[in-house]
């Protein structure tokens, strides 16, 4: 039996989570279409809409904010170490948002719970965000870091032998993007690939485009075209094997985990 027009439940804490959200939307006058909103307006509703998250943060050993040199400028990192361990495995984690929103802080919490689930680093990315950097330059920025800790990274106390790499939703799009770079350029020794819920394709006719088109969960397909356009530009190619990851021969790829 076809299940494409039936609405899978929503846990019961990810119902409080959105009513919880679009109340501090509304209290703080940031409600509203999304689709109408500039990218600065949408940035300033997703940090205000998760800044409970971070109350009441779980314990790590330490949280140190620095910075990597890029072609693209300084790429600010935050490094999350779970414990005390020497020389640990590394999680590098570029946070979602349509390319276009999102910073350290939106998904600080969600970097502790995966730094204290793995035992890894967390390094999270804060990429330059769309419109004001287009693609390449977000991908670059992440190579970029990729690049230092795996050339750098015992400065940090890491072991640069053990690096992952992962992201959700447009991060997960940058991760698998930069993981297909690397393998073309023969530098693919990667741990793993750990994706949420990620964009791997611009094909908005699938049945889950067609099903949840409206944004009753939170994304339109109307959202997500303003976010592909602010990404590639107007004119850009959108079917851009960097940007379509799915239009490539995904042979060679580490061990990857997808959690749809």
């Amino acid at each position: 039996m076809s299940t494409e027009n039936v609405d899978p439940p929503l846990a019961p804490d990810m119902v409080k989570a959105v009513e919880k959200m679009a109340e501090i939307a509304a209290e703080q006058g940031l409600g509203g279409r999304r689709e109408e909103m500039s990218p600065a307006e949408g940035r300033a509703r997703m940090e205000a809409e998760r800044a409970w998250w971070n109350d009441d943060l779980p314990a790590v050993a330490k949280s140190v904010d620095t910075a990597v040199d890029s072609d693209h400028g300084r790429v600010p990192v935050r490094l999350i170490y779970p414990t005390d361990a020497a020389n640990p495995p590394v999680l590098i984690y570029l946070h979602g948002g349509g390319w276009v929103m999102g910073s350290l802080q939106t998904h600080h919490r969600a970097m502790r719970y995966l730094a204290l689930a793995s035992g890894a680093v967390v390094v999270a990315v804060d990429y330059a965000l769309s419109p004001e950097a287009r693609f390449p330059v977000a991908l670059e920025q992440s190579l970029a870091v990729i690049d230092h800790v795996r050339n750098d990274g015992a400065d940090w106390g890491l072991d640069p032998a053990r690096v992952a790499l992962g992201g959700d939703s447009a991060g997960a799009n940058l991760a698998a993007a930069a993981a297909l770079r690397l393998r073309d350029s023969g530098a693919s020794d990667l741990a793993a690939l750990l994706l949420f819920y990620g964009v791997f394709d611009c094909d908005f006719e699938t049945a889950s485009y067609r099903q949840f088109a409206d944004g009753r969960y939170g994304l339109s397909r109307e959202m997500m075209e303003i976010f592909f356009d602010h990404y590639v530009g107007p004119d850009g190619a959108r079917d851009d094997p960097g940007v379509a990851v799915l239009a490539n021969d995904l042979a060679g790829l580490p061990p990857t985990h997808v959690y749809a």
